[in-house]
């Protein structure tokens, strides 16, 4: 069994004809509406169960029927559960699990509640997760240029033993096996464990590494908004991540001067220790043995007051004053 699937190791035979079933996205966001706006390109029949708001407005306009959600859910086979994690629980117990059905599926986009425990879900429905690496807006741009996208993919319940042919041929509705896209098998754990990993790492660390620079260079005399421009203002780290999306993480560094290739190789490994690698050890244990996942609940419950402050705090930094007065200036604001 491949790891990597692609339109050319894809077997046809591993399709299922799933154009008589009617697939329910619930959330008409980022994702629900790129991924409901693909599959009925495809030639599926797609409705929408969302809350009455400016995003199930939004389906409307685009010709979707909507419904609440728990009569989306009866009126489907295959359930797309596309709202945010933090909510996901709720939505399951009094809107999505009483109206499960014998046969149906339910199509997670990441690993969190599934894995977690969060959702009851009945064991005569399928699970499955179809988890791009990208956000919504992509995975529909993707698809209207004939392009692909990566995706990891798990089948988590099989009772009808049609997961398999069903997960492929969902990704192949969506778009995924198109020109240079791919699914990786992968499981609702692993996802889980590289998704919260590097929102506990990198990417909360480049934040503060940052704040750490701006610091250190304008108390030396740099002005805050020639390094505000320099971090990211200018826009060159998007041009860097896009070239290691394209060409790969040193790769890139082809495109920079000799000059700053040589700092970056001679100098950054100095900031990557073992205590370092110690810490993200310690987060990827809290990660799996879910001590975040209770303490993320703990916070939902009692009104989220610590990541209100935490907020509060990152605001009251000089830089980010710094920030909105040369964001005005440049016309961002």
């Amino acid at each position: 069994m491949d790891k990597i699937i692609t339109a050319q190791t894809l077997e046809r035979a591993k399709i299922l004809d799933i154009s008589k079933r009617t697939i329910a996205v619930i959330g008409y966001g980022n994702q629900g509406r790129s991924q409901a706006l693909n599959l009925r390109d495809s030639g599926l029949k797609v409705i929408i169960g969302n809350l009455k708001d400016n995003y199930s407005q939004k389906a409307e306009e685009d010709g979707f029927e909507v419904f609440d959600i728990g009569t989306a859910v009866s009126k489907s086979q295959i359930i797309f559960v596309l709202i945010p994690d933090e909510i996901q629980k709720y939505v399951f117990k009094s809107d999505i699990t009483p109206h499960l059905k014998k046969g149906d599926a339910v199509v997670f986009a990441s690993g969190y509640n599934y894995f977690y425990g969060l959702v009851e879900i009945p064991k005569e429905v399928t699970v499955l997760m179809i988890a791009p690496r990208m956000i919504g807006y992509g995975v529909r741009e993707a698809y209207l240029k004939g392009e692909g996208f990566p995706v990891l993919i798990s089948v988590g319940n099989d009772p009808k033993k049609e997961g398999e042919k069903l997960i492929i041929s969902l990704s192949l509705a969506l778009g995924v096996f198109n020109k240079n896209g791919c699914a990786i098998r992968s499981s609702f754990k692993e996802e889980t464990l590289i998704d919260l990993l590097s929102e506990h790492t990198w990417a909360g660390a480049i934040l503060f590494l940052f704040r750490a620079y701006y610091d250190v260079a304008v108390s030396l005399g740099a002005s805050p908004e020639a390094v505000i421009l320099e971090l990211y203002g200018s826009g060159e780290l998007a041009e860097i991540a896009l070239g290691m999306r394209d060409m790969g993480l040193f790769e890139q560094l082809k495109t920079h001067s000799n000059t700053s290739q040589y700092g970056q190789l001679s100098i950054g490994p100095k900031f990557i220790s073992d205590d370092l690698k110690n810490k993200m050890y310690t987060e990827a244990f809290r990660i799996l043995d879910g001590t975040f996942a209770k303490e993320w609940m703990e916070e939902e419950e009692t009104g989220q007051i610590v990541l209100s402050r935490l907020r509060e705090i990152a605001k009251e930094h000089p830089m980010e004053k710094e920030e909105k007065k040369l964001y005005r200036i440049l016309g961002r604001l």
